[in-house]
């Protein structure tokens, strides 16, 4: 696959599946601090692979937790390489650069103000991580380079050769730059949690948002 498709590619990627997020319900009467609890649980058991807080509020068990990270992990991959036409040979190869991602996404869940619906309004700072437009910078003179490597050897690689080692460079590039890589400054937006049949949901559109927010990748 050529870089200009892969440009288009990673411009259109959402990461963190938002049916997943909004997996972990809280019913019946609660609070605003239960609630600011609920949706830092959800996200640091998402992100951060950090089943502390879920555990805690009694959303599930650490098991639990586990499940719904891994799950989380297995679509985001899949969502990944598909957006990028790589095959699903390379998934796993790609699997721990997905998982060091996310694990890097800053955010804080903030305050969380009750509505007259019983709904609430949950704010969250967070900082835009600068992950993708630096490494495909970064990729584009790598293979660059490598093409001008090809176009002067004897016998150039096969094309399913090539191939592979472009994917292999993106790979590279990514951990490259998230070995060192630079955020934006504290920004913050709101979730809306809201109560649906007595179940408290985090809004499909509002996560999101959120999920587009934490990474540079328009």
């Amino acid at each position: 696959m050529g870089n200009t498709k892969m440009k288009k590619c990673i411009t259109k990627i959402l990461f963190l599946l938002v049916s997943v997020l909004i997996a972990g319900t809280v019913s019946g009467c609660t609070s605003d601090k239960s609630v600011k609890a609920y949706l830092q649980a959800l996200l640091d058991t998402s992100y951060k692979n950090d089943s502390k807080g879920f555990v805690e509020i009694k959303l599930g068990t650490a098991e639990d937790a586990q499940a719904l990270y891994e799950q989380g992990i297995d679509t985001g991959v899949g969502v990944f390489c598909s957006r990028l036409g790589v095959s699903d040979a390379y998934i796993e190869e790609f699997r721990p650069i997905y998982m060091d991602m996310l694990g890097k996404v800053r955010y804080a869940v903030e305050d969380a103000e009750k509505q007259s619906d019983g709904s609430y309004i949950v704010t969250v700072s967070y900082e835009k991580m600068n992950v993708f437009k630096p490494a495909l910078a970064l990729h584009q003179e790598n293979v660059a380079a490598m093409m001008d490597g090809w176009a002067q050897a004897a016998e150039p690689p096969a094309e399913e050769e090539m191939v592979a080692a472009v994917y292999s460079e993106f790979r590279s590039s990514m951990e490259t730059v998230l070995a060192q890589v630079q955020y934006d400054e504290k920004a913050s937006m709101t979730v809306r949690i809201e109560l649906i049949n007595n179940v408290y949901t985090p809004n499909p559109d509002d996560i999101a948002g959120l999920e587009k927010a934490l990474f540079d990748g328009e």
